[in-house]
C-alpha cells in the first residue's frame, strides 16, 4: 500500500471530510503560515458549509511546503480521518506507526503546539468555549462569537501576538500563559495543565537544541552572543535589556485572602478582613504582555502566604542566568505602608524582599520592583471610592532601595490608598503598561515611569480621588529595552 497522496487525491479527501473536520484541518495546516487569512475564509465558509470546498488544493499550491504530502497525512492522522486515509488506498496501520498521533508533543511536519491546540479544542464542549469567549471579551476584546469553532479563537490570538506558536528554526519560544491564565481565572485548571504542557514540551527542546548549538565551535556562521557586560560596553551610560537574553520577571498576584489562624500571628493580622482584590487578572496580564514581548522569561504565583514570598523572589533570583539582562519583580496584593499582605493577611515588609533581590550573582544588574498596593488607608481625595474603583489595603516603616542598579516603583505614595477598577484593572500598572509600549523605543525606564507618573496623577476616579505613583532608583545608567517589531 502506498504511504503517499498526490495532487489529484486533494478535492477526494476534502470532499470525504466534514465541514467540523475541515476547520480543524486548516488549522493545523495553516495557523503558523497566515492566521488572519485563514481565520477569514474559515468565517466565510461556515456562512455555507455545505457548499464545495478546496481549501486543500489552494494550500498545496499556495502555502504548503516541498513535503506537502507527509504535512497532510500527519494532519489527517491527527484530525483521526483514518476512513479517508484508507479510501484513498493508504495503509493507516503504518502511518500512526510513522507519524505517532497519539503522542501529544510528539510531530514530524505539523507544528507541534498546533497540535496541542487542535487538541485543546477536542477537550472543550461548547458551553466551555463559551465562558472562556466570554472571559477573553472583555480582557482582550477578542471579536469572536461563535463558540462551535474554538479554533477562530486561537486564530485570533495568533494573528495578535497573544498566543505565539514558536519557532525552533528561529529560536523563538512558545508563549501560551494567556490561555493559562485564562483558564486559572474560570477553574479550569485540567486545561492550564493541559496548556503549559504543550508550552513546556516545545521550548524544552528549543532550549535542548539551542544548548547543543552553543557547544558547536569553529563553525563560521556561529555568532558567539555577546555577555552582558560586552552588550553594555556599547555605551557606558546604558543597560540594555536584550530580548533574546532579558532574563526573569516573577510576578507575585494575591486576589484572595484569609485570616491566618495561627495565634503568634493574630496580633499581626489586619483589624478588617481583606477583600478579594477584584481585576487584579487583568493587571496580571498586561504585564506578562509587555514583558514577555521584551523577552523576560515569566514566573506566576498566586494566592501564596507571607512567608512564602521572599521564598518565591530567592527562587526567581536562583532562576537568572548569567548571561541574562536584569529581574523584573511585580507585586499585586492588599498592602500598608512599606508593606504587602500575603494571602493569609500577614503583612511582608517589602525591604526584605528588596533583600532577596540584592544577591551578588545579580551583582551589576539592573533589577525592577513594581508594587501595586495600597501605603496607607486614606484616599488622597479624603472620600470613599464608590462604584467600580476599590482600594488596595485595610505602619510606620519607610521602604528605601539602598543598593545599588535597583529601581523600586510603587504605585501610589506613603500614606495613600491605591486605585484598582475591578474590571479594567489597576490604574498604576495599566498605565506603565501601556507607556511601557508607547515610548520604549525612544526613551530610558525612568522617563517612562515620569510620564506614567504624570498620566496617573492626572486620573479623577468618579468622586474626584486620585493617586500619585512614587518611584525610587538606584541605577547607575539609563536602562533600554530592545524595540519591539511594529506589527
Amino acid at each position: 500500500m502506498s504511504t503517499t497522496l498526490s495532487v489529484e487525491d486533494l478535492d477526494f479527501i476534502e470532499s470525504e471530510l466534514s465541514f467540523d473536520d475541515k476547520v480543524s484541518l486548516l488549522f493545523i495546516l495553516y495557523g503558523q503560515r497566515n492566521p488572519r487569512y485563514l481565520s477569514q475564509i474559515i468565517t466565510i465558509a461556515c456562512r455555507s458549509p455545505e457548499e464545495e470546498t478546496h481549501f486543500l488544493f489552494d494550500w498545496k499550491n499556495h502555502a504548503a511546503g516541498p513535503e506537502w504530502s507527509s504535512e497532510l497525512l500527519e494532519a489527517l492522522l491527527i484530525i483521526q480521518a483514518n476512513l479517508c486515509l484508507v479510501k484513498c488506498g493508504l495503509d493507516d496501520d503504518e502511518l500512526r506507526e510513522r507519524f505517532l498521533p497519539h503522542v501529544i508533543e510528539l510531530t514530524s511536519f505539523v507544528h507541534p503546539v498546533l497540535k496541542g491546540l487542535y487538541l485543546l479544542c477536542e477537550k472543550m464542549d461548547d458551553g466551555v468555549a463559551g465562558k472562556v469567549i466570554d472571559y477573553l471579551k472583555k480582557t482582550h476584546s477578542v471579536g469572536v462569537l461563535n463558540s462551535r469553532f474554538f479554533e477562530l479563537v486561537l486564530l485570533e490570538l495568533i494573528s495578535e501576538d497573544l498566543v505565539k506558536l514558536g519557532s525552533k528554526s528561529a529560536g523563538e519560544e512558545c508563549d501560551l500563559l494567556l490561555l493559562v491564565a485564562c483558564f486559572k481565572s474560570l477553574d479550569l485548571y485540567d486545561l492550564a495543565e493541559f496548556c503549559k504542557r504543550i508550552s513546556d514540551s516545545f521550548n524544552k527542546e528549543l532550549t535542548n537544541k539551542q544548548n547543543q548549538s552553543d557547544n558547536v565551535q569553529g563553525s563560521s556562521n556561529f555568532k558567539q552572543i555577546p555577555k552582558v557586560e560586552d552588550q553594555q560596553q556599547l555605551d557606558p551610560d546604558r543597560y540594555y535589556i536584550l530580548k533574546q537574553h532579558a532574563g526573569i520577571i516573577l510576578i507575585i498576584n494575591q486576589f484572595k485572602f484569609y485570616r491566618d489562624q495561627n495565634p503568634e500571628l493574630k496580633d499581626l493580622l489586619p483589624l478588617r478582613p481583606l477583600n478579594d482584590r477584584r481585576g487584579t487578572e487583568v493587571d496580571k496580564l498586561a504585564i506578562l504582555n509587555i514583558f514577555t514581548a521584551f523577552g523576560y522569561q515569566p514566573l506566576v504565583v498566586e494566592n501564596i502566604p507571607h512567608a512564602e514570598i521572599p521564598t518565591q523572589v530567592e527562587h526567581a533570583v536562583n532562576a537568572v542566568k548569567s548571561t541574562h539582562c536584569s529581574l523584573v519583580v511585580c507585586l499585586l496584593s492588599h498592602g500598608q505602608e512599606g508593606k504587602i499582605y500575603g494571602s493569609n493577611s500577614i503583612p511582608v515588609n517589602v525591604k526584605s524582599i528588596e533583600r532577596a533581590m540584592a544577591a551578588e550573582k545579580l551583582t551589576g544588574k539592573p533589577k525592577l520592583l513594581f508594587v501595586q498596593a495600597c501605603q496607607g488607608p486614606d484616599l488622597q481625595s479624603a472620600v470613599e471610592i464608590p462604584q467600580k474603583l476599590e482600594h488596595d489595603g485595610p505602619s510606620s516603616e519607610k521602604t528605601a532601595s539602598v543598593f545599588v542598579d535597583f529601581l523600586v516603583a510603587w504605585s501610589t505614595v506613603p500614606g495613600f490608598a491605591s486605585v484598582r477598577h475591578i474590571e479594567k484593572g489597576s490604574w498604576f500598572i495599566q498605565e506603565l503598561c501601556v507607556k511601557l509600549r508607547e515610548l520604549h523605543q525612544r526613551d530610558h525606564i525612568m522617563d517612562i515611569l515620569t510620564a506614567v507618573i504624570n498620566d496617573v496623577s492626572g486620573k479623577r476616579g468618579y468622586a474626584n480621588e486620585c493617586m500619585v505613583p512614587i518611584i525610587y532608583s538606584t541605577l547607575r545608567k539609563k536602562l533600554f529595552f530592545e524595540p519591539l517589531k511594529n506589527k
